[in-house]
């Protein structure tokens, strides 16, 4: 059996489980917010952008906010998401920002996001998490080819483990054009795994198993699966997270044109748990599982 629920925060499908299966600008200055996450129990995820390779209208591009009780990690920065960011928390409540590749859709808000720090916040360095080409392609934007004196960077590649207040991050380099990292949040006994960008050639599972929440690309549908694209297909995507014995999965990276529900049909055949919808504003949080 299954069910389907919609509501103006998106869409839900949910599939039985088997029973067999285990200073502001240019002067003046800007007064540090007192930090206030609300009330956060174990993880929270919630969507600041979510279309895949170009922005819908009305939409952003990747983008994610990953919290603890007591951390904020802003991940991909894709074109849109400081606007949405900003909707969610102040920038100077982000304790770093991690971006998986650089694609644009991915990291082309980060020159902003570098502007936003230097002339608008009292930030005097935010912490940026990512691939030595993130960090190439950011600095080409400023004038002595060197972001480093707004940006606190760490590189980190396949295998890498970070640490982000009481957050720990794991990296594992996807099936994907350019070097791309997939990751694992862990707080406690709560984990989230975010897939970013891969092909066919990369499991959910070389993170790890039994993740509260996989946040996955489906931006294929079985249908037009082409070895010239280097995305997978929801149904793909949801047997990856099948064999990682996910509890959740929520699809995102839906290329504006395509329909969504029809993504969300696709996975929720596959998957033995709840499979929902990214949706730009919504939050998700592992302690519904």
């Amino acid at each position: 059996m299954s069910r389907v629920m919609s509501s103006h925060t998106g869409m839900t499908r949910v599939r039985e489980r088997r029973s067999n299966d285990a200073v502001d600008a240019f002067g003046s200055h800007r007064v540090p917010q007192e930090r206030s996450l609300g009330v956060v129990m174990g993880l929270s995820l919630t969507v600041l952008g979510c279309s895949g390779s170009y922005a819908a209208a009305g939409e952003a591009c990747s983008g994610y906010l990953i919290r603890s009780g007591q951390t904020s990690v802003w991940v991909d920065c894709g074109p849109g998401t400081l606007s949405t960011l900003q909707q969610n928390i102040e920038l100077t409540e982000v304790d770093a920002i991690i971006v998986s590749h650089h694609h644009p859709d991915h990291c082309a808000e980060l020159p902003v996001v570098y502007n936003a720090y230097k002339y608008f916040t009292s930030v005097s360095k935010i912490k940026v998490v990512s691939t030595s080409d993130v960090r190439r392609v950011t600095d080409a934007f400023q004038s002595e080819g060197d972001s480093g004196d707004v940006f606190d960077w760490e590189i980190v590649a396949d295998g890498s483990v970070c640490e982000v207040g009481d957050i720990s991050v794991c990296f594992s380099r996807t099936d994907h054009p350019v070097e791309t990292l997939a990751m694992r949040f862990s707080c406690g006994n709560q984990s989230i795994v975010y897939t970013s960008d891969t092909g066919k050639n990369w499991s959910v599972s070389k993170l790890g198993f039994g993740a509260d929440i996989v946040l996955g690309e489906g931006t294929l549908l079985n249908h037009n699966v082409d070895s010239n694209i280097p995305h997978i297909s929801c149904g793909h995507l949801a047997a990856e997270a099948n064999e990682a014995r996910a509890q959740q999965l929520i699809v995102t990276h839906v290329p504006p044109g395509s329909d969504p529900s029809k993504h969300l049909e696709e996975a929720a055949a596959v998957f033995d748990g709840q499979v929902e919808l990214a949706t730009t504003g919504r939050t998700f949080s592992t302690t519904n599982n």
